[in-house]
């Protein structure tokens, strides 16, 4: 119950600005209309760089870490419905709109994060607008208020963000400086705004909300471009960003506007420490660089045509690299030396290799030497496992103390990207030493797994744990050959447990993993089996939030707890599968079209695309009878695998020759096009009849 003198206060705080002459006509964008496949409404306000991002939660209250925005709309006394859905305009762009109903009144928001440097910090701003609606036929009486409270005991964020306010929160500029947020008029504890909203009236109301308290006259200055104006900078700033990278005009809306929400999500998800940048958890959930994580970040970016962005966070690594030569960023991940090695090299080597190269040929042979110490240290004690990694525990998803397989799987990756490092820096000798290490610790990790008692490829060489390394044993560790009896076995058992083909469970079996299992997709498209594969993509474009974005971790009927979406891996899992499904360059031979879905061939194409022998552009196309492809040649063979359920009818002209099962095309170097005359499968033609 408040006091007179609270109410006075409330009624003091009417933000004036909000009765002024009426806003530009009410957009168009439904946000409830959007797919959202999780059970509770949640969004992101973040930028690349910022330390702080708004939690747009369930109650419509936006979050920051430190403090939160309460946001009170009622209209004839009663208080407005949770929002559904918190959308972004065409699911990927980063204006956020949501809707909220009481009777009445439509209330209508939206909302772009905006960048702004400080002398301490990268501050992150919110450009907020409401707008009222009256729905009826009868006067409504409308009530909009925003106000500050602490973050309280049990914060959303596995790790808070929190201020020390000793003497109470400050309020709303220009009352307070710094202050926790802007709107015309407002001072105090409470921005608040009293309308009369006669049939189908509208009114409107704009907010700044900085992460960080900032002065009042900088958020007076920065008040003076209008939301609109904002909004249509966003637009533009983030349409530009993604132009240079690679473009993917598929014939297919749903995947094309995925793609663009990944690669946004894997853009913002970097921070700076110092003079580098680093890649991040994600704006909420733990926000820390973690190698598992960053790693496939890496490797997104990079094969997204993203190189500047990719580099940077590659050399970032480097400062997670032990004087004795091991990369490690959490306690008792002893994969962490593979995968940076491994996300360097997909860095370093797309497009064409710099200087970089020699940087980085250096690290690999510090972390060979690591590897090469304790090989000899457990050879001393004679037992089978000792030349393998040694124990760890990773306090992470395997849930086990053992001597990882992924562990050993991530080194031998590790170990070839600094082999391909070293040619591209003319360090033969070294490339060659780093070859020979690598058969030898591949030659233990293959005897290791012949010996082993489980039938497929087992979390840890002792069988126990939770799925985790293993699942990159094949792809993109190249570890276990895809054709392996081995990982096809793993692959049954894994989605067996999971119901089907698509995402991996953890843990229990009604919690699924938004990433971990996309590495099946990749080893299916290797083992010939394009079908598996496409179950993973469309688990992955199903699984997203109204914004675009993953999770990490959800239960089946779309609750992800505190493992709030995005989740910059899932995103990097979907671009990576995408792009392994058109091009493929991580064998010696360029693969095209590998798992390319029957609809991108109605002339699908790719632009701007690294890959480890220069930027290519590729398009494709098939008749009933035939299928065409054009690409920029390369100086290696190029396979060009047929459309789904189709096989040659003759054998093509040479210099191309057919594959053994009569799938795809090998095409010598130098050339960039080719035709062949196609059939469709007996099976796929009966079926259709």
């Amino acid at each position: 119950m408040r006091s007179p003198l609270a109410w006075l206060v409330l009624s003091l705080c009417v933000v004036a600005g909000c009765t002024r002459a009426p806003a530009p006509a009410v957009s168009t964008f439904d946000p409830d209309s959007i797919p959202d496949a999780f059970a509770v409404a949640s969004g992101a306000l973040w930028q690349a760089g910022t330390t702080r991002a708004y939690l747009l939660e369930p109650s419509g209250d936006l979050y920051n870490g430190s403090w939160r925005v309460r946001v009170a709309a009622s209209a004839n006394g009663a208080l407005a419905e949770r929002p559904q859905r918190f959308a972004s305009e065409e699911r990927w762009l980063p204006v956020v709109h949501w809707r909220r109903h009481d009777g009445p009144v439509d209330w209508d928001f939206s909302a772009v994060a905006i960048s702004q440097s400080s002398p301490a910090d990268s501050a992150l701003l919110v450009s907020l607008e409401v707008r009222a609606s009256n729905r009826s036929s009868q006067l409504a009486h409308a009530r909009l208020a925003l106000s500050f409270e602490n973050a309280g005991e049990h914060p959303p964020f596995l790790v808070p963000d929190v201020d020390s306010f000793p003497y109470g929160l400050p309020g709303w500029a220009p009352g307070a400086s710094p202050a926790l947020g802007w709107a015309d008029g407002a001072r105090g504890a409470v921005a608040s705004a009293v309308w009369e909203l006669p049939p189908a009236g509208t009114k409107v109301a704009r907010f700044l909300l900085p992460a960080y308290p900032m002065r009042a006259k900088t958020l007076a200055r920065l008040a003076r471009r209008t939301h609109a104006q904002r909004l249509v900078d966003a637009r533009r700033s983030a349409t530009d960003e993604l132009a240079r990278g690679t473009a993917f005009e598929l014939g297919d809306a749903d995947t094309e506007r995925a793609l663009r929400a990944a690669c946004r999500v894997l853009l913002a998800a970097r921070t700076r420490r110092g003079d580098s940048w680093l890649p991040s958890g994600g704006p909420f959930q733990y926000r820390d660089t973690w190698l598992r994580d960053g790693a496939r970040q890496i490797a997104a970016l990079a094969v997204a045509g993203f190189t500047a962005e990719s580099r940077q966070l590659a050399r970032g690594l480097f400062v997670y690299q032990w004087p004795d030569g091991p990369f490690v960023s959490q306690r008792g991940q002893l994969d962490g030396t593979g995968q940076a090695l491994w996300a360097i090299a997909q860095a370093e080597l797309r497009p064409a290799p710099d200087s970089g190269a020699t940087r980085a040929t250096d690290a690999a042979l510090l972390a060979a030497g690591w590897l090469r110490r304790c090989r000899a240290l457990g050879q001393t004690s004679g037992w089978p496992l000792a030349r393998l990694l040694p124990f760890g525990d990773p306090r992470d998803n395997e849930r086990v103390r053992a001597q990882l397989l992924g562990n050993d799987a991530w080194m031998i990756a590790g170990l070839e990207a600094g082999e391909r490092l070293a040619r591209a820096a003319q360090r033969g000798a070294d490339a060659e030493a780093l070859a020979a290490l690598r058969a030898l610790h591949g030659g233990e990790f293959t005897r290791a797994l012949a010996r082993s008692a489980h039938s497929d490829i087992p979390p840890s060489w002792q069988g126990v744990g939770d799925d985790w390394g293993n699942l990159a044993s094949v792809w993109p560790c190249r570890a276990v050959p895809a054709d392996d009896p081995r990982a096809a076995r793993l692959l049954r058992r894994v989605w067996g447990r999971s119901g089907g083909a698509g995402l991996t469970t953890f843990g229990s079996r009604d919690s699924l993993h938004g990433y971990v299992g996309a590495d099946l997709g990749t080893w299916a498209l290797l083992a010939g089996r394009p079908e598996q594969a496409d179950s993973v993509l469309a688990a992955l474009l199903h699984w997203r939030d109204a914004g675009g974005g993953g999770a990490e971790l959800f239960s089946r009927d779309g609750g992800f707890g505190d493992n709030l979406p995005p989740h910059p891996t899932s995103a990097a899992a979907l671009v990576m599968l995408v792009r392994n499904m058109l091009i493929y360059d991580d064998a010696d031979s360029l693969h095209l079209t590998l798992g390319a879905r029957s609809g991108w061939w109605t002339g699908g194409r790719v632009r701007r695309a690294p890959t480890r022998w220069g930027l290519i552009e590729l398009s494709f196309a098939c008749t009933p009878i035939s299928a065409d492809w054009n690409w920029t040649a390369v100086g290696v063979p190029t396979v060009l695998h047929l459309p789904p359920h189709t096989h040659l009818v003759v054998t093509p002209d040479a210099p191309l020759r057919a594959s053994a099962d009569g799938r795809a095309v090998v095409v010598p170097p130098g050339i960039g096009s080719a035709r062949v005359v196609l059939a469709p499968d007996v099976q796929v033609a009966r079926s259709a009849r």
